[in-house]
């Protein structure tokens, strides 16, 4: 029996949204919006059902869970009656976010009710079966409705609750997730950055016991997780474990172990594990720059100026007096108040012709401050000014303290290093943390947009474009991204995904500075347990295997070398999937648009205005690849035109790096043989 009824007024209002073309986002939309009136939730859900939104299990449980996002419980528990007296069973997730809702609704009835509905699975206080049992269950295919970026996002967070804890991993196990080693390496990274070193200990016990391959990659995030949990013996208990298991340490193994000890202050034992490691010729530069910080942080300030003397002596061969080793003695002698060696490592930096970075001059001007050496400390601002550098001291230093931080590093990256390589990037980041909401990617995704209208334009899938990429997309979609840039599109097609009920996202960027952002922006979203960051080349992570199968292919980063990736990829492509290539038009993919013609792919060509340059027309291609046995392998030849075009591409976007170009022109040169290509076809 429904908790309400709609009135006819609203009934009627809903009727008309639905016949005036108001898509199912839309209403999903209305649902969600906390600030949303029970009269607009009603009349959303009621478009729904005039639109035909509400036939199956996937349009019930999205609008549910949309509902129970907008704390609309009583609509989420009216769906979710009228789901169960039409026979249908809703999602996982959209019992999870009914239960919720009805609890902070304080409708403790309501939210025991749901679970006894739930009824297949086990409430999150019951004691998880033995792991031999669980080796030996074959869960049903109908209770795996989690998908496996979902519950390791609740891996991730660092205030969970021991019960949600321990429901996510007996999901993972009934789920079938928990069968081999990448799987548990993958849950033992989230628990890393959740800082659960306990549960990270009771998986890789779990493995020991379901005799599932352990690997050094495995002690090493397991490593790495004590010591972000300021469990550094257990690290070092670790590295005995894996004496004893025939597992010989490698480089990485070291610097998680010292790392672990910087973490936790323990920086004799931190240089101790860099001695091994050099002894075991497994020590490189960023093993040593890890021995160096912790000292630093430790507030050893003699050992890190020791250490600044060794590098390139008794160092790794790779190691040398660099702006990064003097940065680091740098603040150490700050912290310390040893102004005079701040100055004298400045002077030594100009005879060594180290150039100072922002960071560096700094830490010299704020020892100097803190030393009522005024004078000192202007001189050096001069400098700063006299070079085009942020004088702001407080600013620079915060900024070389805010860090990006995600299980892929071993350590947090500052921003002030990321910076010379991505400054409008880095710009764009700190504009996120202040303007936009933690864990709401609706809000990020907006902050974006606006910082690209309001500071600095950004190349990113907006407006038209954005509005096609969601519409492209289907639920339980494999997305495999290549160019992530900061992350934009994979958080519209994440945040699309979830509307659906679920898929994944996987993204390839090769600059690693801008690929370090992206993994802040969306860890900062919220979403970072849904979409998967790969540093490198795209086609070089497709032999890897690692990407899996695809059944939606995006391709947003260099134009010009769309064919060979998508050749590379299409032994991945799933019978259903679709390739999105954005700019094909603009900046220009002529080889792309070559290669799918003779390899008979089905082409629809969307000609669209480029984001925020109404000056600019693009084309957004999608099409589908053609069943595996009709596949060819890549041509022997192009059209020499062709290739022309596509080395004025190249030419052209790299000079944009430089120096500011005429598109507009370019373009007006380009336009008429793509159209001429397009009308010879038929498209």
């Amino acid at each position: 029996m429904a908790l309400w009824a709609a009135s006819p007024a609203l009934l009627a209002s809903a009727r008309a949204a639905a016949a005036g073309g108001t898509g199912q986002a839309d209403f999903l939309k209305v649902l969600r919006r906390k600030r949303a009136s029970l009269e607009e939730a009603t009349s959303a859900a009621e478009g729904l059902r005039a639109a035909g939104h509400l036939s199956g299990v996937r349009g019930y449980s999205s609008a549910i869970v949309a509902s129970s996002r907008g704390r609309k419980w009583s609509v989420a528990v009216e769906l979710f009656e009228e789901m169960l007296e039409r026979g249908l069973r809703p999602t996982a997730s959209a019992f999870t976010a009914l239960r919720e809702a009805c609890e902070e609704g304080g409708q403790a009835a309501l939210a025991a009710r749901v679970l006894a509905a739930q009824g297949a699975e086990a409430p999150a206080s019951a004691k998880p079966a033995p792991a031999s049992k669980r080796a030996q269950a074959s869960p049903s295919t109908s209770q795996v409705l989690y998908s496996k970026g979902a519950l390791c996002t609740r891996l991730r967070e660092k205030d969970a609750s021991p019960e949600r804890l321990s429901e996510a991993t007996e999901l993972l196990r009934s789920g079938g997730h928990f069968e081999e080693t990448l799987s548990y390496t993958t849950a033992l990274r989230n628990c890393e950055h959740g800082h659960h070193w306990d549960l990270a200990l009771s998986l890789l016990g779990e493995m020991r016991e379901r005799t599932v391959e352990q690997d050094v990659v495995t002690y090493n995030v397991a490593v790495a997780a004590c010591g972000r949990g300021q469990q550094w013996e257990r690290s070092l208990a670790l590295l005995e474990t894996m004496s004893a298991v025939d597992i010989p340490p490698d480089f990485e193994t070291y610097q998680a172990a010292s790392l672990a000890c910087s973490r936790n202050g323990e920086w004799e034992q931190a240089l101790t594990f860099l001695e091994i490691a050099q002894a075991m010729r497994v020590a490189n530069a960023e093993s040593w720059h890890i021995g160096m910080m912790a000292c630093a942080s430790a507030g050893a300030w003699e050992a890190t100026l020791e250490m600044l003397e060794s590098a390139g002596v008794e160092s790794p061969k790779d190691v040398s007096r660099d702006l990064m080793c003097y940065g680091v003695a740098l603040y150490a002698c700050m912290e310390s108040g040893r102004w005079p060696l701040c100055l004298a490592l400045l002077e030594r930096m100009r005879r060594e012709e180290v150039d100072a970075d922002a960071v560096a001059f700094a830490c010299a001007a704020q020892a100097c401050r803190d030393g009522r050496n005024s004078d000192a400390a202007n001189e050096i601002i001069s400098e700063m000014r006299l070079k085009k550098m942020n004088t702001n001291v407080a600013e620079v230093l915060n900024e070389a303290t805010l860090s990006v931080d995600f299980p892929e590093v071993r350590s947090p990256v500052p921003l002030g290093a990321l910076r010379p390589m991505a400054p409008k990037e880095v710009n764009l980041y700190k504009w996120i943390r202040q303007r936009a909401t933690p864990g709401d990617v609706a809000s990020v995704i907006q902050v974006i947009e606006e910082f690209a209208e309001e500071r600095s334009w950004l190349k990113i899938q907006g407006e038209q474009k954005k509005e096609l990429l969601e519409a492209s997309l289907r639920a339980e979609d494999r997305v495999v991204e290549f160019g992530c840039y900061v992350g934009y599109s994979s958080m519209v097609m994440a945040k699309k995904l979830r509307e659906l009920g679920g898929g994944s996202v996987t993204t390839c960027e090769v600059d690693a500075a801008n690929a370090y952002v992206a993994r802040g922006v969306l860890q900062f979203a919220g979403v970072e347990g849904e979409v998967q960051v790969r540093v490198g080349c795209a086609c070089d992570w497709v032999a890897t295997g690692q990407l899996g199968t695809i059944d939606f292919l995006l391709l947003d980063h260099r134009g010009t070398i769309y064919h060979d990736d998508l050749h590379a990829a299409e032994t991945s492509l799933s019978e259903k999937a679709l390739v999105f290539a954005d700019n094909v038009l603009y900046p220009g993919a002529p080889l792309f648009l070559n290669y799918i013609d003779v390899q008979g792919y089905k082409i629809e060509i969307h000609e669209l205005k480029e984001f925020k340059r109404p000056d600019l027309d693009d084309w957004v291609v999608i099409c589908r690849p053609p069943p595996l046995a009709e596949r060819r392998e890549m041509p022997e030849s192009t059209p020499a035109e062709l290739r022309r075009l596509s080395a004025e591409v190249d030419a052209i976007s790299w000079r944009s790096q430089e120096q500011s170009v005429d598109w507009v022109a370019f373009q007006t040169r380009l336009k008429p043989i793509f159209y001429q290509w397009k009308e010879e076809r038929g498209l």
